[in-house]
């Protein structure tokens, strides 16, 4: 199953002085209930939900309360188009695990194939939610934000990486084909929309920091981020997925490949994880010492990134059943 972000379960647990030197990080974007009612109504405008059902499903889940938790300080504008995305992205991904074997596949294929004709400027009539959101990475407010604090196009990238996770899993599935352990943690990047949350602090009028989210230096950070996502989801996830015959989770990988026990390899990835977390807070200090950038410009991206890791762990403890 391709992931958003589930929760952070080492989240619980750290000192978030430690990012943000104490100051109170914002909670939830004021803007969140009138904003969340208007993508609600277009998306049933749209015709994004297949029946009622399924739209009483993405409420009851706080879905739109993902976006305004992880960008408090984005404005109305900004914050619509950004709930609108990963509303999307929530609900093509339940509702690829509702299908199976050769169907899965194609509907991610089929994703695929929109998102590069678009790409090619190819017009569509009668435009769903999905298609238009994916106009809007290519051609609208995304792109236009991109273009004007020259940011290129590595959100247009983060989400067609995104898609091709989806694929790669559906075929997995639809063969009876485990990855093995380093082909699975090598693809983890592209199933998390950690890249695209992070990218998006980018696209914000009220942060200055522009380009300096993709300094070579922090990619080290982003990747550190990307793995303890991934890694505190598959100890969440894993007897969900289990039940439900998806392999896709590092510790049943483990158990299979390595032939060690279940509890075994759930200590094992407990390991790599608290591992990770050290690298965390060690990588956090360091990027305030990188050369000849501003450290005003600097403290700031590194609190919005505190406040982005805030929010989605208050999102999936708090808010959402989504993983209950």
């Amino acid at each position: 199953m391709a992931i958003i972000l589930l929760p952070l379960q080492f989240l619980l647990q750290m000192n978030y002085e430690t990012l943000n030197h104490g100051t109170a990080v914002p909670l939830l974007n004021p803007s969140y209930e009138p904003v969340s009612e208007r993508v609600y109504e277009w998306a049933k405008r749209k015709g994004l939900f297949i029946d009622e059902n399924e739209f009483r499903c993405c409420r009851s889940q706080k879905l739109n309360k993902f976006a305004a938790r992880l960008f408090p300080k984005a404005s109305k504008v900004e914050l619509e188009q950004i709930m609108r995305l990963f509303l999307i992205l929530f609900c093509l991904d339940d509702r690829a695990d509702q299908l199976k074997g050769n169907i899965r596949v194609q509907f991610w294929k089929e994703l695929l194939h929109q998102y590069s004709a678009i790409k090619k400027n190819i017009a569509y009539t009668g435009t769903s939610a999905i298609i238009e959101v994916f106009q809007e990475v290519h051609w609208g407010w995304f792109r236009q934000c991109a273009a004007d604090k020259e940011l290129g196009v590595r959100l247009i990238n983060y989400v067609r990486k995104f898609l091709k996770a989806g694929l790669w899993e559906a075929k997995n599935l639809a063969t009876n084909t485990s990855p093995t352990v380093i082909e699975y943690f090598s693809h983890l990047k592209h199933c998390s929309g950690a890249g695209i949350a992070i990218e998006l602090l980018a696209y914000l009028n009220i942060y200055p920091f522009g380009r300096l989210v993709h300094h070579p230096h922090l990619a080290p950070l982003y990747q550190t981020i990307v793995n303890l996502i991934c890694l505190s989801n598959d100890l969440s996830s894993y007897v969900k997925e289990a039940a439900a015959g998806d392999f896709h989770n590092l510790i049943l990988l483990k158990e299979q490949q390595y032939r060690i026990s279940r509890e075994q390899s759930i200590e094992r990835v407990k390991q790599h994880l608290a591992f990770h977390q050290k690298i965390f807070l060690n990588q956090v200090q360091l990027v305030r010492e990188i050369p000849n950038v501003s450290p005003s410009e600097m403290e700031l991206l590194v609190k919005a990134i505190n406040e982005l890791l805030k929010g989605m762990e208050l999102w999936a403890r708090e808010d959402t059943g989504r993983y209950k």
